[in-house]
């Protein structure tokens, strides 16, 4: 849970400039509008909410300074089938509220989604999915390695008690959004 409990939220005004990407548009923006939680006794803000210039929309920032909502990670990719929009979605929401573990679990699931579309028959082990993957040429030549980690952390995230990083997922992400592209958005006309 985040924490709002160390003071009382202020009326908007004007405070220290706040830059950072809105979560809502994606626009990298500076913000001085801002509500605060206010500790008089102490003399001390906590938490910020700023609004966005842009969109109007609200980052907040709790006691600790950690935003509640990130940006959404990557960006709209055209001419994907429905039902790998959907997983992507998924995953890039999950990104941006701090899912790691969920965000690696559904990237696995795209892959899998990836693989059955572009042929490959359901109900196989991920491992063969990944090679059925490579050996079609749909996992570009040098990136088998990057596939192989998505397979790795995605491994452990499933099937043992341990948490993925910002760090980890931003690195699989990657790889998911360049499959993507590469295969869907750049993907000649007859071929897609």
């Amino acid at each position: 849970m985040y924490n709002f409990k160390k003071a009382d939220w202020n009326r908007i005004g004007n405070r220290n400039p706040k830059s950072f990407i809105c979560w809502n548009c994606g626009k990298e923006i500076a913000s001085e509008k801002a509500y605060e939680t206010y500790d008089s006794v102490n003399v001390h803000s906590y938490s910020f909410i700023y609004i966005c210039p842009n969109c109007n929309a609200p980052l907040i920032l709790d006691d600790n300074k950690t935003e509640i909502l990130l940006p959404l990670q990557g960006r709209e990719i055209n001419k994907l089938p429905q039902n790998i929009e959907t997983i992507y979605s998924e995953i890039r929401k999950c990104m941006q509220s701090g899912c790691f573990n969920g965000a690696m679990m559904l990237m696995r699931k795209l892959i899998m989604h990836i693989a059955v579309e572009e042929g490959d028959s359901e109900g196989k082990k991920f491992e063969e999915y990944i090679d059925f993957l490579c050996e079609n040429g749909i996992v570009p030549k040098k990136s088998k390695n990057k596939a192989d980690s998505v397979r790795t952390l995605g491994n452990s995230t499933n099937h043992e008690i341990e948490n993925r990083t910002l760090e980890e997922a931003k690195n699989c992400f990657g790889f998911i959004e360049l499959l993507l592209r590469v295969n869907y958005e750049f993907a000649d006309e007859e071929n897609g």
